[in-house]
């Protein structure tokens, strides 16, 4: 838990309270700075003779009051120590740390299609070469209903298990704004109820050699995540990306090298038999 510096309250960070912490930091600042602000502006008044009257005591002579109010010296050293203390406030206050935004979390996130894709488990594809065909659907298990929140469908290619070992570039996060195993996008479409998506997919030219599952969220209005759905791990299939190395290159450096080797074995011989004559 995250502790408030002036309060010494707990932040809550689930996304329920994260806002209205956010809104109780912000105004602490603000109160802060009014404050020492008001202070500066508004020194504290002697007693005037209207309050010695009210509180039933002599009001103060003249010669009492202007002997009781500080110097110019000491007030400017007042003034000093409350504009020093006024932007430690502030410095302070803007350095507190706010609150993340609320991410979606995939665990919070009902499982509601049912998602394929062509491949055969373990079948090798090469980037931009092959073709896969994903479908989608609402699982016939939902309730009625369900999906009238759902406004867009977004497909994803992810990083298998196997695939993310070691390589934390591709880790599975279950807040999805972490998430780094689904990185490459396969369609965004309107969502039509109860009706079955499709796509068919070329493997991008940028997918690296890898293992894959495929992952569909439903969003809404917004823009956000409201559910989801992919295919089993049983169902990984395998990429072989793109290299850079064509095999025309690869053929022509074999031959370059099987020249200079002759070469090498014919300029060898030729030289000995200069010496020897």
């Amino acid at each position: 838990m995250i502790s408030d510096l002036f309060t010494g309250s707990a932040i809550d960070p689930t996304p329920r309270r994260q806002g209205r912490e956010r809104g109780q930091l912000l105004g602490q600042r603000a109160y802060i700075f009014v404050l020492g602000l008001s202070v500066l502006l508004h020194p504290i008044p002697s007693p005037s003779a209207a309050q010695a009257a009210a509180s039933g005591s002599s009001p103060p002579s003249p010669t009492t009051a202007y002997t009781s109010r500080p110097s110019g010296a000491a007030m400017a050293r007042r003034q000093g120590a409350v504009v020093v203390s006024l932007l430690a406030a502030v410095l302070l206050g803007a350095c507190l740390p706010a609150p993340a935004a609320a991410g979606v979390h995939l665990s919070t996130l009902p499982m509601a299609f049912a998602v394929t894709a062509s491949t055969k488990p373990g079948q090798v594809l090469h980037s931009g070469v092959d073709k896969l065909t994903v479908t989608w659907s609402l699982n016939t298990t939902e309730p009625a209903g369900a999906d009238d929140a759902y406004k867009s469908v977004t497909v994803k290619l992810c990083y298998a298990l196997v695939s993310q070992k070691d390589r934390g570039w591709r880790k599975s996060n279950d807040d999805l704004k972490k998430d780094k195993a689904c990185q490459f996008k396969v369609t965004q479409q309107a969502y039509a109820a109860g009706a079955r998506g499709s796509f068919e997919y070329t493997v991008a030219r940028d997918v690296p050699t890898a293992s894959y599952y495929v992952r569909a969220y439903a969003l809404d209005a917004s823009g956000t995540q409201v559910a989801y759905g992919q295919t089993g791990p049983a169902a990984a299939f395998d990429v072989v990306g793109i290299t850079g190395i064509h095999a025309s290159i690869k053929v022509a450096a074999g031959v370059f090298s099987a020249f200079s080797v002759a070469a090498l074995a014919f300029f060898f011989v030729v030289e000995n038999r200069k010496k020897n004559k």
